[in-house]
């Protein structure tokens, strides 16, 4: 029970296509066997196509669909049909059978507070203090990565990565501006792919051949999504308290009528309160309170990109 050899046929064969959507291929070999019984992913083994072959006149279609049936009664001959066109996004491989990793862009909007404007100048009223309860509408930016790994080394980089900030500049945005968060896994299969074969080798000759061996890729699939957040994703409140340092003392903070003050109190970065009617500036110089673990994006999850600078 094996091939007895294998030709490519023009019958059926063909391309077409529509505007808007891409190329089609259509394929087709006779393959001759020694008994009916012959198992089918032997026959289909024969003709060296395999699964994911680039098509000889246009690499970007792949072998993405086969069928095979018996060509006549007696089953001594079958036919191969393949279908070559380009993979959705979501099955796009490479060369070590692998799905390609792929970014997708969400927008929107949401409401937050807001204490400066378009300037970075803090919103005061006519006295000079600062207005609170304001709220404004911002652009959401975010990105999602879904990334594939062989290993179970997606979860150190869960560990490493999730809720983290970027430490240098990614996708234009300074260090602080893009929070990672790690979205899910889940182990995913791709069942019968035959690699080591290209279709240039099967579009003319005859013989039989082997082909190359049938396996199944075990994989985990992620999800990783990252958020911008245009100021920072660092904490930034008031320096502003009932006490104050003198001399290094803690100390209660009096009004004009030696009681306690009823109001916080805006305060220096020495600990010391400002003067009567100053407004408040950020806690640690204005440098306010970093609150995530800064890791650099770019080593792991590269650059975001719907479509590449430089087509593969």
């Amino acid at each position: 029970m094996a091939v007895v050899g294998w030709r490519r046929v023009l019958d059926g064969t063909g391309m077409s296509g529509k505007v808007g959507e891409p190329l089609r291929f259509d394929e087709a070999w006779l393959i001759r066997v020694d008994s009916p019984l012959t198992p089918k992913q032997t026959i289909v083994k024969a003709v060296p196509c395999g699964w994911y072959s680039a098509h000889w006149e246009n690499a970007d279609c792949k072998a993405m669909e086969f069928k095979l049936n018996p060509r006549n009664a007696d089953g001594m001959v079958w036919r191969l049909d393949v279908a070559f066109y380009p993979p959705p996004k979501e099955a796009k491989l490479k060369n070590d059978g692998m799905p390609e990793d792929f970014w997708e862009r969400s927008g929107g909007t949401s409401t937050v507070p807001v204490f400066r404007d378009r300037d970075n100048a803090m919103i005061l009223n006519a006295a000079g203090d600062p207005l609170e309860g304001l709220q404004k509408e911002r652009e959401e930016k975010t990105w999602t990565l879904t990334k594939f790994y062989t290993s179970d080394s997606w979860m150190g980089d869960v560990d490493l990565y999730a809720g983290a900030t970027n430490s240098d500049t990614w996708d234009g945005g300074a260090p602080d501006t893009w929070k990672c968060g790690f979205r899910g896994a889940k182990k995913r299969e791709i069942q019968n792919v035959a690699r080591g074969r290209t279709a240039s080798d099967a579009m003319e000759g005859t013989g039989a051949t082997s082909g190359g061996t049938d396996e199944t890729l075990t994989f985990v699939e992620t999800v990783w999504e990252f958020r911008y957040e245009q100021g920072t994703w660092k904490s930034m409140p008031w320096d502003v308290g009932f006490h104050e340092l003198v001399s290094g003392q803690k100390k209660v903070i009096l009004g004009d009528d030696q009681k306690p003050v009823k109001q916080p109190v805006a305060l220096n970065a020495n600990g010391t309160k400002k003067s009567a009617g100053a407004a408040p500036s950020v806690i640690r110089n204005g440098a306010g309170a970093p609150l995530y673990p800064v890791v650099t994006f770019s080593a792991k999850f590269g650059t975001p990109f719907i479509i590449p600078a430089t087509p593969a």
